[in-house]
């Protein structure tokens, strides 16, 4: 997020661009899909300007890091304090015990510009869906702020010897690049939110600065170079300059479009992809302010308006928004985006502005940054506070029992084995879907109605146990066949599968493994019949080395049963608990497509299927609350450990080692 002044209209117009292009995104993502690119401009709009004041300084001999540090904070701080403190205010009035706690934590982390570091160490299959996380837009900021307080260091050591800054900035684009790269496969959040990944977008900027230097200012002298000098002033000066710079302005501007409408979530960002928005934006300020599409579209009055004050309209969209998703009013969304732009326009007249350039004089001036730095502190305290429940919600104590059953999930890992003492192995595989019942399986083991078998998991959340097949989001293929190699073994005599198969069929981002344009698969479309073809194949040859083999339908499921939802009006002074029930008809029908294949296939194949809704459900309802009052599921789909380990018993026959299969509630 670019947060100093431009000095060029048009830079000032691509920074508009950058901002819409987010809020597009965020606002409506069906439209905008590739909108998030537009943080990648920011960083490359960041690391030219910063990179340009900084070399400047240096090579003029006038760098002075508590004057640099100084002006960072009279710009940076004083919209952040207001965005944080009205964030923590209203999530103190809205949200639920442990929702606090998060924003408490992400208040701190915004504070202390880390809030890329909080958000990655958060990744993992229950974090919080990120529309739900108020200030998850600082992960930008952090990385932002992290550039700032790392390159001026860096670049003032090695400003002693000259001729090797650009090095130094080649060294670092490069090596950031191929990290990014290589790690965006394996390790997509790491990728996404650390800056190792992220430092060549804003030096690439930092490049551009360096070059542009040395061809427009006689007096930087910085290294000398006077061949690459001499080159770059007389591409400036040909005839045909002035159509090259056009050319190269909307051949720029071409690619941040094709970035903003053509890139999308799937695809594996930022890696290669983040070179096409990163190189649009350098193409774009590289052209100049005379370069037709800078100034015929760029430097328009609006969208260098709209630049101005795209710092704080970039902080204050996102948390109107969430808010919005979280308190259950997304029909308000359009109006919200109007409000985030009033809002930052006053931020920027009424906060920005004075704090910028402060009445009084030069006195006066200096004593700004350490009282906006004492109040950051405050903030992060207070956050630090909300974070260790030392401040209470104002819901805490409705929700206390809503935001326990949000955290009851007792599955240890990945690959869990109980030993036995006797001869056999249950094997359970699949996804969280079978994980949750970990609790039931793990309470069995301690009593005497075990079989003494060894009891094993072997699950990979968010991946269905079945072969042929791939997530974009996830890697799924190599943990199912490992998955699936161990079902193998001679000692395993009973497999049990349970998966989200109603997820399988709704994700969209599954396709035919090994397939290199990652196509999605419609997996109710007959051209997809090899998947469960494939599927029953598995299934017969497990029956038919004697091993049992059980199928696990999915439980019902759906907002209803999510305790965050529980609370009918959150914005309400006098909040309640509403008591909800999910249909059975309408679990059918959600699922009727995939469990009547499973239930074909599993009969071909000589399997067993178990169906948790005759457990789960009454007549036409199935509950969402145990007979005390309490939640029975951890969130919209999943079932609390704590209801499982003592209310979940059609996997018992299995465990003590019945002949007949799990039973249907009496």
């Amino acid at each position: 997020m670019s947060t100093h002044p431009s000095y060029r209209p048009d830079v000032d117009g691509l920074r508009a661009i950058a901002v819409l292009s987010v809020i597009g995104f965020h606002a409506f993502p069906s439209a905008v899909h590739g909108g998030f690119v537009g943080v990648d401009i920011f960083f490359v709009i960041s690391g030219y300007l910063i990179s340009s004041i900084i070399l400047k300084s240096l090579d003029r001999g006038k760098f002075d890091f508590w004057d640099f540090y100084s002006r960072r904070i009279r710009r940076i701080f004083p919209a952040l304090v207001v965005v944080l403190l009205a964030c923590l205010a209203f999530g103190w009035y809205v949200l639920l015990a442990d929702e606090f706690q998060q924003l408490g934590k992400h208040t701190a982390g915004g504070a202390a510009f880390v809030s890329n570091v909080v958000l990655w160490r958060e990744v993992e299959y229950f974090d919080t869906a990120a529309e739900l996380k108020p200030l998850l837009h600082l992960w930008s900021l952090g990385i932002e702020e992290q550039f700032y307080i790392v390159w001026p260091l860096l670049v003032f050591v090695a400003w002693r010897f000259r001729p090797l800054v650009p090095a130094l900035i080649l060294a670092i684009v490069a090596g950031s690049f191929v990290l990014n790269v290589l790690t965006v496969g394996a390790h997509p959040a790491a990728a996404f939110f650390l800056p190792a990944t992220r430092f060549w977008e804003l030096l690439s900027g930092g490049l551009l600065a360096y070059l542009g230097l040395l061809r427009d200012d006689p007096e930087f002298i910085a290294g000398a170079f006077p061949r690459i000098r001499a080159s770059l002033r007389r591409v400036a000066q040909a005839r045909y300059a002035r159509r090259l710079q056009d050319l190269v302005s909307c051949f720029g501007g071409a690619l941040l479009i094709f970035a903003i409408f053509g890139i999308n979530k799937e695809s594996a960002f930022p890696g290669w992809w983040a070179s096409i928005p990163t190189a649009g934006a350098l193409l774009t300020i590289a052209a100049g302010e005379r370069a037709w599409f800078n100034r015929a579209v760029l430097a328009r009055g609006a969208l260098v308006f709209i630049g101005l004050i795209s710092y704080p309209l970039y902080l204050w969209h996102w948390p109107l928004l969430s808010y919005a998703r979280i308190v259950g009013h997304t029909e308000v969304i359009p109006i919200l985006v109007a409000v985030s732009a009033l809002l930052a326009w006053a931020t920027y007249r009424f906060v920005e502005l004075p704090m910028r350039r402060p009445s009084g004089g030069p006195r006066r001036a200096q004593r700004v940054a350490p009282a906006l730095f004492a109040a950051m502190v405050v903030l992060a305290l207070v956050g630090l506070g909300a974070w260790r429940s030392l401040l209470p919600g104002r819901l805490d104590a409705v929700s206390r029992d809503l935001a326990s059953a949000r955290h009851d999930w007792a599955f240890p890992g990945h690959d869990v084995l109980i030993p036995g003492s006797g001869a056999g192995t249950v094997l359970f595989l699949g996804d969280s879907y079978m994980e949750q019942y970990y609790p039931r399986v793990n309470e069995l083991s301690k009593s005497d109605r075990w079989a003494k078998k060894t009891l094993a998991f072997r699950t990979s959340a968010g991946c269905t146990p079945l072969a042929g097949i791939e997530r974009r989001s996830h890697a799924c293929q190599e943990s199912v066949l490992k998955e699936f190699a161990f079902a193998g073994r001679d000692e395993v005599d009973t497999i049990v599968i349970g998966a989200s198969w109603f997820g399988f069929l709704e994700r969209g981002d599954y396709f035919r493994a090994g397939d290199p344009s990652r196509a999605s698969l419609d997996l109710r479309a007959p051209d997809s019949d090899w998947v469960y073809a494939l599927f029953e194949k598995q299934l017969a040859a497990w029956v038919q080395r004697k091993k049992r083999v059980y199928i696990v339908l999915s439980h019902p499921g759906g907002l209803e049963a999510d305790p965050a939802g529980m609370i009918a009006d959150r914005l309400a002074w006098h909040p309640s608990v509403s008591h909800r029930t999910l249909s059975l008809a309408e679990h059918l029908k959600k699922t009727g497509f995939i469990h009547d294949r499973l239930r074909r296939l599993a009969n071909a194949a000589g399997a067993t299927v178990i169906d948790p809704a005759e457990w789960l459900c009454h007549g036409e309802t199935c509950p969402t609350e145990s007979e005390a009052g309490a939640p029975i599921y951890m969130d919209s789909t999943h079932l609390r450990a704590s209801f499982v380990r003592t209310e979940i018993h059609f996997l018992d026959a299995v465990v003590q080692g019945d002949s007949a299969a799990a039973h249907p509630r009496p």
